[in-house]
């Protein structure tokens, strides 16, 4: 991602249903290097970039110093992004299945099976969540991956 990004840019969190291969990490690479440069609001460029994390996670960013991300533009960006789920046939708009991570592997939880894991003993409020919710370029490193206890999810 680029580094010149504003730590308040916007960001969107678009969590794929599961780990992806290499060759889809290439083509989402392919299709949002072409995206980017050429996503605009109102026929301002803006200055947007992604990034793939863990690869599972599509996080588009937007730094509106420069010029807002718009309904229209954000529809553009859903767009893309739902014709790469459809193209290969991965989920990226599903919030209701949860990501954790423990020994440096990822495992998935449906949401609605979160409190029986944690009375099971599975999790515990230490164990790591990913919280596709953030909305600014400074949450990634502060917000993305928290201990299950300060997970909105918890709340």
């Amino acid at each position: 991602m680029r580094n010149d990004l504003s730590n308040s840019s916007r960001l969107w969190v678009y969590q794929a249903e599961r780990s992806l291969e290499d060759t889809e990490l290439s083509y989402i690479k392919e299709v949002l290097s072409e995206f980017c440069p050429t996503w605009t609001a109102h026929d301002i460029k803006l200055k947007a970039d992604f990034d793939i994390l863990f690869n599972r996670f599509v996080i588009l960013v937007v730094d509106e110093t420069q010029a807002g991300a718009s309904g229209c533009s954000i529809d553009k960006s859903v767009k893309k992004m739902q014709e790469i789920s459809t193209h290969l046939k991965v989920d990226f708009f599903n919030r209701l299945q949860m990501v954790y991570m423990e020994q440096g592997q990822l495992y998935d939880l449906p949401m609605h099976e979160v409190k029986s894991a944690l009375s099971r003993g599975d999790i515990n409020t230490e164990t790591l969540f990913f919280n596709p919710l953030i909305q600014q370029l400074s949450q990634l490193s502060e917000g993305f991956l928290v201990p299950f206890k300060q997970h909105w999810l918890n709340k």
